[in-house]
């Protein structure tokens, strides 16, 4: 096989997979990422951080799977998400605030202020908005996590606790119980808001524990997560049709 940009001497000796060709994903905004995905996705992984955007940019992305003449329920929307599970939202926060020592929290002070419209210093970090601040300062309408920032602010916790609320983070944040967390996805779902969630745990040494010992059977006592696989395959359990077919290695009948 020789082309323009490639070329091989021969098929890749290895077995085949019973996928057919692997699943594919697809990251990144834009419009061309959106055509992209419409084509050639089975699964799309988004950043929104309203129930309102996420559904926004779920109808695009089935437009952009009809524009290709495909089924727009081939594509399945996963959102990010990133919980922080423990005993307590109080507990939860702390966790959130212990984490945060290892960041420039100087920088992401500063950052809070662009995203409210005050000239934010780290030297205020330990204590919350004056009264003169909350006055005057107003979300960014370039920015979806502003109005949120703000929200918790305007409840009275020390910069450090507003950051810790995750409102800078580029998922939601739910910082809280198993509930808190399930509650989350739930709303979400059922508002078809997405098809799915892209989990972004917030530690690796202990949240995956934390979410598939707790989160996981909340969400299966509510019917809304399964308790077994339904198939041998990722394609299977996404319900992704075969976009080029099976290796005929698969297909064909074995010789005696």
């Amino acid at each position: 096989l020789q082309g323009k940009h490639a070329a091989s001497r021969g098929p890749l000796p290895i077995p085949p997979s019973e996928q057919g060709q692997p699943v594919i994903f697809q990251a990144g905004g834009g419009s061309y990422g959106l055509e992209l995905a419409g084509r050639y996705a089975s699964g799309v992984y988004v950043n929104p951080y309203t129930i309102e955007d996420a559904q926004a940019q779920g109808q695009a992305l089935r437009d952009a799977a009809k524009r290709a003449g495909r089924d727009p329920d081939e594509v399945k929307m996963l959102a990010g998400f990133m919980p922080t599970i423990a005993p307590s939202r109080q507990a939860a926060l702390e966790r959130r605030r212990f984490l945060d020592e290892v960041v420039d929290l100087n920088q992401r002070v500063r950052y809070l202020g662009a995203m409210i419209g005050l000239p934010l210093s780290p030297g205020q970090l330990d204590e919350p908005l004056t009264a003169d601040q909350l006055a005057d300062a107003m979300p960014s309408p370039h920015d979806p996590r502003s109005a949120r920032a703000l929200e918790v602010a305007r409840e009275g916790w020390t910069l450090r606790d507003v950051l810790a609320h995750g409102v800078i983070d580029y998922h939601p944040v739910v910082a809280g119980t198993a509930a808190d967390a399930a509650d989350h996805m739930q709303q979400w779902f059922e508002a078809g808001a997405c098809d799915g969630f892209s989990i972004a745990v917030d530690s690796y040494h202990d949240g995956f524990d934390a979410f598939v010992d707790q989160v996981v059977p909340i969400l299966q006592e509510r019917g809304l997560f399964h308790d077994d696989y339904e198939g041998p395959t990722l394609r299977e359990n996404l319900g992704a049709h075969e976009q080029y077919g099976l290796d005929p290695r698969l297909t064909k009948p074995v010789r005696a």
